[in-house]
């Protein structure tokens, strides 16, 4: 069964435990044969800030959908606030989407744009006219009511479509993939703005994303997904530093994946030796309880990696590849027995450089070489 996801539960201001903004229970989608998510188990806290990260195709998307009403689960249950969603229509569910799209109207203005759902539900107009000036000021939109999309940037337009979701006065925003069409520095804004909305605002958001970058920036927590199933749920510091299976390592940031046969077992710690005749030290996560012969894969982040002959593990390798990065460069480097093994080294004035061809010793530690699940 999929992990629930409720380890280090969050705390609210005062100490106590958040309550349940979203949980999923058994969540199971099948179109025909093809299994879009399989036993999907989480709970997502109220006022959290929640991402669901994967590949295209993963069943993130899917996932966001059922909770917005767009699709029903084929087996499993879908609460909101403890409330059972099944059945219950998108519009009538206390949720908001925020597209990629944007999905603003460009013949309104901005007022018309957000005031939309308002008028739909026959809201009194003095109402419409101060909770669209509340929604305007939250996004920094304020002054800008008056001007049509056209006239307004990618960022801005997207301002309008969170205003437009956060009017309605949600207990649960979705937004899927909002700032993919931004340019880079824009959606690393926006990020930031994002992140922020959430803190003033108070309600739970629940973001997909395939950018790990973007997921980690902004997160509470995070669950990793792949093939429909979850890999893994946690803080984005928890992700990074102990992932839980090779997949999760690989797609969370950058690390160097060793496998080999399992030569010693000394409680937490185990040796490995890789094809190639390296050994390597790493501690094994707990659950993880290898057998001397068995095949094992361990991991270790290249900036845990150094230049210099002291450490548990310490090998000569060849660099292969040098590549300048502005803040670090980045060595790839080979193993004696084949095997790649990426490191960074800050650019500070007394760092050391290193050509293409020259043997150069690498170490790292134990405790940042981490054995892996399947």
């Amino acid at each position: 069964m999929t992990e629930r996801g409720t380890a280090d539960r969050p705390v609210g201001a005062t100490g106590q435990e958040r309550g349940s903004g979203v949980r999923l229970e058994g969540v199971t989608k099948r179109f025909g044969e093809f299994t879009a998510l399989d036993d999907v188990n989480i709970d997502i806290y109220e006022n959290e800030f929640f991402s669901l990260l994967g590949p295209s195709g993963c069943g993130k998307t899917t996932l966001l959908r059922m909770i917005a009403g767009f699709e029903e689960p084929t087996l499993g249950s879908i609460s909101v606030s403890g409330e059972a969603v099944q059945g219950v229509p998108p519009y009538r569910r206390p949720v908001n989407t925020v597209f990629q799209s944007y999905a603003i109207f460009p013949h309104l203005d901005v007022f018309e744009n957000v005031a939309f759902g308002l008028k739909r539900s026959k809201v009194a107009k003095d109402e419409i006219s101060r909770r669209v000036t509340e929604a305007c000021a939250m996004v920094k939109l304020d002054g800008y009511e008056r001007r049509k999309p056209a006239k307004m940037s990618g960022g801005q337009q997207q301002r309008v479509a969170l205003a437009r979701a956060l009017v309605n006065r949600p207990k649960v925003l979705l937004l899927d993939e909002p700032l993919g069409a931004l340019d880079l520095k824009l959606r690393r804004e926006m990020q930031l703005e994002l992140k922020n909305l959430q803190h003033e605002v108070g309600i739970t958001f629940i973001y997909v994303t395939h950018d790990q970058e973007e997921a980690l920036t902004m997160s509470d927590r995070i669950a990793v997904m792949n093939d429909g199933v979850v890999q893994q749920v946690a803080d984005p510091a928890l992700l990074y530093e102990t992932p839980r299976n090779s997949f999760v390592a690989n797609f969370i940031g950058q690390t160097n994946l060793l496998s080999g046969a399992a030569e010693s077992v000394e409680g937490e710690k185990v040796t490995l030796v890789t094809p190639g005749g390296t050994r390597v030290e790493a501690i094994a996560q707990e659950g993880i309880n290898p057998e001397p012969g068995s095949e094992v894969h361990a991991a270790v982040r290249p900036e845990k990696v150094r230049f210099g002959d002291t450490g548990d593990n310490v090998c000569v390798t060849e660099v292969r590849q040098v590549v300048y990065m502005g803040v670090s460069t980045q060595y790839i480097t080979e193993l004696p027995g084949g095997e790649t093994l990426v490191l960074y080294q800050q650019n500070a004035q007394d760092s050391s450089s290193f050509k293409v061809g020259e043997e150069v010793p690498v170490a790292w530690d134990a405790r940042n070489c981490l054995m892996l699940g399947e």
